[in-house]
């Protein structure tokens, strides 16, 4: 098994840096039945992906009631949106402050656009200069792909799972083949590093030939110049689209909060990682990312003994 929580591995100075708290830890791996047989080390993964080990560690000294209070008001504003879809971070300001939560416009802001919550732009309304569009990402690779066989078509996926005392945020990469998790990254705080080492921790497993397709079923976290890069470097072909199962792009709404209640805290899913993904990434959410439905036998027929 491949997993790795922060912490695991130091570095040789004379002086360690502070080990993290246990509640800002990131745990990665791949919940295929083939990984790699040598664990990934953090500092591995850092160099892979790019990123400063300082940087890695940067929030994981946040004490775990301010991560508690932002998961509290993450799940509000998917309430908010849900209940005022054309409210922006204004009004959405002005209604926490109105239930007793402590926050400004900036703060409101930033966790609108990092969690794809923001007011979307009306389709007459042209894109601000610095949207960062790339060409080679607009076209959906997906369906023109003919499988022959596994790591030649990857889709990406960012959830958002609920254990019974907080939000679990877990990055997947899910082999459209073989349909199984063979990366993930999962963390009680999201960033951008967690489907960087998602992306890592797949390509460390089952290293792709060149020219797999790699699709983002949710662009946001997707579509940065740093992962865009990373796309380049490993000689995979970027793909976005909409997740397989969604009728149309119309009944995009707040990102779906899917239920794991069999984890009680975030202690439960360091202890059982793997099993953790593969209770997320169930049969039918599986199903529902890529698009593929079980055969159904027809009603009329009957068996013959």
């Amino acid at each position: 098994m491949s997993t790795t929580t922060f912490g695991d591995h130091v570095g040789s100075s004379a002086r360690p840096p502070r080990r993290p708290h246990a509640q800002a830890g990131i745990v990665f791996g791949s919940a295929a039945a083939a990984p790699a047989t040598k664990p990934d080390s953090v500092r591995a993964t850092c160099e892979a992906i790019g990123l400063a080990r300082s940087t890695y560690y940067y929030q994981s000294h946040r004490c775990p009631a301010a991560i508690e209070l932002e998961q509290k008001i993450v799940l509000r504003l998917h309430e908010l949106r849900a209940a005022y879809p054309n409210d922006g971070y204004r009004r959405m300001t002005l209604h926490l402050q109105a239930e007793g939560f402590h926050v400004n416009r900036k703060r409101i802001a930033r966790l609108m656009h990092l969690h794809a919550l923001a007011r979307r732009p009306s389709p007459s309304r042209p894109p601000g200069p610095r949207s960062f569009q790339p060409r080679a990402a607009i076209a959906d690779l997906r369906d023109s792909a003919q499988l022959t066989g596994p790591h030649q078509v990857w889709v990406t996926d960012l959830a958002y799972a609920r254990i019974q005392s907080s939000l679990v945020y877990t990055s997947a990469v899910i082999d459209a083949w073989s349909r199984e998790v063979v990366g993930y990254a999962a963390s009680l705080q999201i960033t951008n590093r967690l489907t960087r080492i998602a992306l890592h921790s797949a390509l460390r497993s089952h290293r792709p030939a060149p020219g797999c397709i790699h699709h983002s079923t949710c662009g946001t976290h997707y579509l940065t110049p740093g992962y865009f890069e990373l796309l380049r470097q490993y000689g995979l072909i970027p793909s976005v689209g909409e997740p397989a199962g969604r009728t149309s792009a119309a009944s995009r709404g707040p990102r779906e909060i899917v239920e794991v209640p069999r984890y009680q805290s975030w202690k439960d899913v360091l202890s059982q990682p793997r099993e953790f993904i593969r209770t997320l990434y169930s049969t039918q959410r599986v199903e529902y990312l890529l698009g593929r439905r079980p055969v159904v036998q027809p009603a009329d027929r009957v068996a013959v003994n």
